[in-house]
């Protein structure tokens, strides 16, 4: 599924012009996912986001192989999507997101919604989103600081995470201060989308899915995890 090896082939975007956005060469643009990446200005202009963001955890050197192993997942990803714009659109939401987390400054696209992955189709459901860039429709159940005792949240409590509930069951957490989700509040309906599941967990772990979920009422995004840990963690 793999044109290059991962280095060459996400590194090759750095050295590209406005022209040749895609980490890989759009004139050799074989599979279907390749195609629409290469015809589309928002999926080019996130492919580059993405070599540059690759480039920058690579060079850093302390996550170097972690990175190597979200771009070679992410590559799957991608191929498994096919034609599925939304799909290709959340594989790369969900691995901007994991490459800022290892380290790389300003990676994920803010400006990439839920209803843009959606594209219309997010029936409301009570049930959480099972495929790359599946959407549902549902409400906000609970804001909360991450760590707390029982007690009254303060407001600066926030500033050591968030964490969100939702009544189809879903769960997200940050360990920072999320200015959107304080500027949420529960009752808000949202459109949430699967963006990332991930790989080699042990049996009957499932916890690491992140989720991008955007408020209608304020029109604000965020990518959480649904764990604190990832599958395989603490």
């Amino acid at each position: 599924m793999r044109l290059v090896v991962v280095a060459g082939l996400l590194a090759a975007v750095v050295a590209a012009g406005p022209a040749a956005a895609a980490s890989f060469d759009c004139r050799k643009a074989a599979t279907p996912a390749e195609k629409i990446v290469c015809g589309d200005l928002l999926l080019s202009e996130l492919d580059g986001r993405l070599g540059k963001a690759y480039a920058a955890v690579t060079k850093a050197g302390d996550f170097a192989d972690e990175a190597k192993g979200t771009a070679r997942n992410f590559q799957a990803v991608r191929a498994k999507c096919g034609s599925d714009k939304g799909c290709i659109l959340a594989a790369y939401v969900g691995v901007l997101q994991s490459l800022q987390n290892l380290g790389a400054p300003n990676a994920a696209p803010g400006s990439v919604s839920a209803q843009t992955i959606a594209a219309g189709d997010a029936p409301r459901s009570g049930k959480l989103p099972q495929s790359i860039g599946a959407c549902v429709t549902t409400t906000i159940a609970g804001i909360h600081p991450r760590l707390g005792d029982g007690s009254p949240p303060k407001d600066a409590d926030y500033d050591f995470g968030t964490g969100v509930e939702y009544d189809n069951g879903g769960y997200g957490v940050s360990y920072e201060r999320e200015a959107a989700l304080l500027r949420s509040k529960p009752g808000d309906t949202v459109v949430m989308c699967l963006v990332s599941i991930p790989h080699d967990c042990p049996p009957g772990d499932e916890r690491g899915r992140f989720y991008l979920a955007t408020n209608q009422r304020t029109g604000e995004s965020w990518t959480l995890p649904d764990s604190q840990h990832m599958c395989g963690g603490a």
